[in-house]
């Protein structure tokens, strides 16, 4: 007798419910070891202790700890609590005296062994007793041809088939005429949407080349090769329109940025022109003022004036010198305000063409992510116009189901690629594929 696909995938998602309500509410437990010592060179006895089991722990018993893991860490007979730790991209953990150790793709037994070891090599603990247990392992990750793609929290036992049923179930399995309808209207409203977005970008691209160029007007020429289609379909005139007011707006504010930078850089030759024109003439000023110092001191010398006339020309000389210092000083001064300008003219030019190119390479970015996506979306119509075909096929319907999933360790670790099927078991961190077979 042949039941229906919907009633068969509403069964097996109870079935689902009911092993994962029943899962959630066993309390595995955990690895411990004994009491601990509490300081270094305290003797204490007592044999290996079991600590409370932990509600969170979803790990079976040989899983091996992994980058990502959360685990709990406690040293027996002390005060403080027990510790989280996060095993890091390194795969070392932080535990408590001694600092980073590297525990992953240690079983839990292995990690407590290891850390009773370091415990004892550092002489931080004399008899160390420990209790270790995972609270959370890495998701698993289920993608392809099911109503909720997404990433869903592992538990032990773990099935591709009860992974599926996490995610909806297939894609396909949607027997309800409404829900075909409500699906494929989302996806052409998808498309719609990253049609407009393509174009959107299309024309931003060709603004900028236009602003690299210094032109005022948008070139669909300049439009990308792989864009021209969703383009030349489209209503682009309103688009253009905006994309020209930004571009007119932006060359108008750098055009009156350099011209004002121009404007200060001609007033500052001009006063450093100025400036070395009083500078010749304070020198000569300067030269005159000790020939007549000169003079002065050789006729106080034979005492055809006094003192206090040879003090004054001293004077009027160093007050004059002091004048021409201060030129110098500002000529000086006027020489680093014209290479600043100068640097600031040319650093807005370099500046605004290297931010056109940035943002001409995440268009680019952009553009490919909305290409791909758009792809995808129409692979997603077929897929679901080649199951509504016939619907009396619908039952008939079989999936392919593949495994991405990590292996080794530390700089070591790969992923592989592994043909699964419904009973296949799922481990931590595991990538579920679901696609629909002879499609």
């Amino acid at each position: 007798m042949k039941f229906p696909a919907q009633t068969i995938y509403r069964f097996l998602g109870q079935i689902a419910f009911v092993a994962t309500a029943t899962l959630a509410l066993t309390v595995p437990v955990h690895a411990a070891g004994a009491p601990n010592a509490g300081t270094p060179g305290a003797a204490t006895t007592g044999a290996a202790t079991a600590s409370m089991p932990t509600p969170t722990q979803v790990a079976p018993a040989a899983y091996r700890v992994s980058v990502g893991d959360i685990l709990s860490f406690d040293i027996l007979d002390d005060a403080d609590l027990p510790v989280s730790l996060t095993i890091g991209t390194d795969g070392t953990a932080s535990f408590p005296l001694f600092g980073g150790f590297k525990i992953e793709g240690l079983t839990i037994p292995e990690a407590i062994d290891a850390l009773r070891g370091e415990y004892l090599s550092r002489q931080l603990l004399t008899d160390p007793k420990l209790s270790l247990s995972i609270v959370t392992v890495r998701p698993v990750l289920i993608l392809g041809e099911v109503r909720t793609p997404g990433s869903f929290a592992y538990y032990p036992g773990l099935t591709v088939e009860q992974a599926v049923g996490l995610a909806g179930g297939p894609q396909s399995a949607m027997s309800n005429p409404a829900d075909r309808i409500i699906a494929r209207a989302k996806l052409r409203g998808t498309i719609e949407e990253t049609d407009v977005e393509i174009v959107r970008e299309a024309i931003y691209t060709a603004r900028l080349y236009a602003q690299y160029r210094g032109s005022d007007k948008v070139d669909l020429k300049d439009v990308p090769q792989s864009a021209k289609k969703y383009v030349d379909e489209a209503a682009v005139g309103p688009v253009i329109a905006i994309e020209e007011k930004i571009l007119k707006s932006d060359l108008l504010s750098t055009k009156n940025q350099k011209e004002i930078l121009q404007q200060s850089i001609m007033q500052t030759q001009a006063s450093l022109v100025i400036l070395e024109k009083l500078r010749v003439q304070q020198e000569e000023v300067v030269a005159l003022n000790e020939q007549i110092e000169e003079r002065t001191l050789a006729l106080r010398k034979r005492e055809l004036n006094t003192e206090s006339e040879l003090s004054r020309v001293k004077m009027a000389t160093s007050g004059e010198k002091a004048r021409l210092w201060q030129l110098v000083s500002e000529i000086g001064r006027s020489n680093r305000e014209f290479a600043s300008l100068q640097l600031q003219l040319e650093t807005l030019q370099a500046n605004r063409e290297k931010e056109i190119l940035t943002l001409l390479q995440e268009r680019e970015a952009t553009l490919k992510k909305l290409e791909t996506q758009r792809r995808t979306t129409e692979q997603q119509m077929l897929l679901m116009a080649a199951a509504d075909n016939d619907a009396s096929k619908h039952e008939q319907v079989s999936f392919l189901y593949k495994i991405d999933r990590e292996t080794g360790r530390g700089g070591a670790r790969t992923r592989q690629s592994i043909e699964a099927t419904k009973l296949t078991a799922v481990l931590p961190g595991d990538v579920i594929f679901v696609s629909i077979a002879g499609l």
